[in-house]
Formats: structure tokens, C-alpha cells, sequence
């Protein structure tokens, strides 16, 4: 133990894996993947959204999700595009 680190080591450690753990878990990945959908349908930006997951093809340990068709906002030369950039 160093005198010089002035950080809870042992709880930075237990918050970083609680994160990494929940990351694991898709059906935590699939909720926010909705409610990220949802946030930008709320702010009047329902082009810009997350691929439907489909519930009953996923678990904690597979996420499916439908195929989207569109266009990277990287390579589009749409006017919105500085727009949605900032969400």
C-alpha cells in the first residue's frame, strides 16, 4: 500500500467490474439500446435510431438484433448531419 495514492484502489476496482459484468449482461445492453431509440424519437430525431431487438432470440449471453439498411452519418452529405452529430 502506498502512502502516495490518495484513491479507494479497492472501490475503483469493485465499480470497474460491476461496469464490466453489466456489460456482459445483453439484456441490460438490449434496454438501453430501446431507451435509446426511444430518447431520440423524443427529441424529434426518430431517423437517427438503434436496431429493434429481438426479444425472444436474445438472453444474457446472445443479443439479436434486426437488420438495418441506411447510411453512415460518417458518409453522408445530408444537411442534418452537423445536427445529429451532437446528440
Amino acid at each position: 500500500k502506498s502512502k502516495e495514492i490518495n484513491t479507494d484502489l479497492v472501490g475503483l476496482v469493485d465499480a470497474w467490474g460491476e461496469g464490466f459484468v453489466n456489460e456482459l449482461d445483453y439484456r441490460k445492453e438490449a434496454k438501453a439500446t430501446k431507451e435509446f431509440s426511444k430518447a431520440m424519437e423524443e427529441r424529434q430525431l426518430g431517423s437517427v435510431f438503434a436496431p429493434e431487438v429481438v426479444e425472444e432470440l436474445s438472453s444474457m449471453h446472445v443479443l439479436t438484433t434486426k437488420w438495418v439498411d441506411g447510411e453512415r452519418l460518417s458518409d453522408s452529405d445530408a444537411d442534418d448531419v452537423p445536427r445529429l452529430c451532437g446528440v
